[in-house]
């Protein structure tokens, strides 16, 4: 299921790259930022160990899956927070733009993580 995962996922990024690249390169060039394919690995990557750590949860009880997955939600948005707080402080000219592409793409990986995962879940079981 994660060999699966991870194929959908680099599909999803590729993408995900292209339109970034059309939207950048036509409508928002002053907003492009050099760190943006950064941010698409970070999140691939991310999104790769979490969710192989949720598959491994999966063979728990549900209550132990449950509390295994708002565990890893809640690591992960501390991660991200992290991560977004260093690069503002490092970059504070670029925060706006830099904040605006990481939302959109914190909410676009999280949309697709969830489809994922109900998809592997259905298909275990």
């Amino acid at each position: 299921m994660l060999k699966k995962y991870i194929i959908r996922l680099l599909l999803f990024s590729v993408i995900l790259s292209a339109a970034a690249y059309i939207l950048f390169e036509f409508v928002l060039g002053q907003y492009y930022l050099p760190v943006f394919p950064f941010l698409i690995l970070f999140f691939t990557l991310v999104s790769i160990s979490i969710h192989y750590l949720l598959l491994k949860a999966s063979n728990f009880r549900i209550a132990k899956f449950s509390t295994f997955f708002m565990g890893s939600t809640s690591a992960k948005l501390f991660l991200y927070i992290i991560f977004l707080v260093i690069y503002v402080l490092v970059d504070k000219s670029n925060a706006v733009p830099f904040l605006l592409t990481f939302l959109t793409l914190y909410f676009l990986f999280t949309i697709f993580e969830t489809f994922s995962l109900l998809i592997d879940l259905k298909e275990k079981n």
